[in-house]
């Protein structure tokens, strides 16, 4: 079954897992939180990425599933939409804004042809992250910026499935958890320094690091939720 808000295929509504990963997610398309978050994420990439948004430049939100975020960042600037899943574009928010179906680590994409490259909640999905980053240092422009959300899946509430403290269960348990929430794909070892590691290994200089807390309450277990991350080529 596809869950509407993430495009997530998951095992069943008769798995308990599955309930209750449904029931919280329903929960937050009432109160509108999906909404919310994704015009606080424009606002941070718009805040971010700053000038490079112009008219003539070219975007490229990786990773862009159905286009909620998509659609938010609109402008003179020539923007693209680009996602493995076939069902994500077809049902995309802005029919209007061009899109790619493509894997993140072999993108059909032209040598620094583009001049900024979003990847939100994208890279902790990637197998091959070392493969990410020299395929984005290679189609981005000299001075381009790569834009990341990057969760932390040692949040004591775990982003994705929502379950408490998922890096604490044991590999069997946590492959059940992923298989019922629709999040097989998820690379556990994912984290700030390793996604620093690699964009440096690629050429990319970190430029600014954004904390994220999606509530206020979230703050009293002491982490971030996630981050924002900047990362700038050379040159330009």
């Amino acid at each position: 079954m596809r869950n509407s808000a993430s495009g997530r295929v998951y095992l069943s509504t008769r798995s308990g897992i599955s309930a209750l990963y449904l029931t919280i997610v329903r929960l937050l398309q009432v109160i509108r939180f999906y909404h919310a978050r994704n015009e606080r994420y424009a606002s941070l990439v718009r805040s971010l990425a700053g000038s490079s948004l112009r008219e003539g430049r070219l975007i490229v939100d990786m990773g862009c599933g159905p286009g909620g975020l998509t659609a938010l960042l609109r402008g003179n600037h020539r923007l693209v939409g680009l996602d493995k899943d076939r069902q994500a574009l077809i049902h995309f928010t802005e029919p209007s804004i061009p899109r790619i179906q493509a894997m993140a680590e072999r993108l059909p994409i032209l040598t620094q042809s583009v001049d900024v490259v979003l990847a939100i909640s994208l890279v902790e999905h990637i197998e091959n992250q070392s493969a990410f980053f020299i395929e984005i240092t290679r189609v981005i422009r000299p001075g381009g910026y790569l834009v990341l959300q990057v969760p932390e899946l040692r949040y004591p509430i775990e982003p994705h499935t929502k379950w408490p403290l998922l890096h604490l269960w044991s590999p069997e348990w946590q492959a059940r958890i992923l298989a019922a929430t629709g999040y097989t794909d998820l690379n556990t070892s994912t984290s700030l320094s390793r996604i620093k590691d690699f964009a440096a290994a690629a050429g990319f200089q970190v430029d600014r690091v954004v904390l994220l807390w999606h509530f206020r309450v979230a703050r009293i277990f002491g982490p971030p939720m996630g981050y924002f991350i900047t990362f700038r080529t050379g040159g330009g």
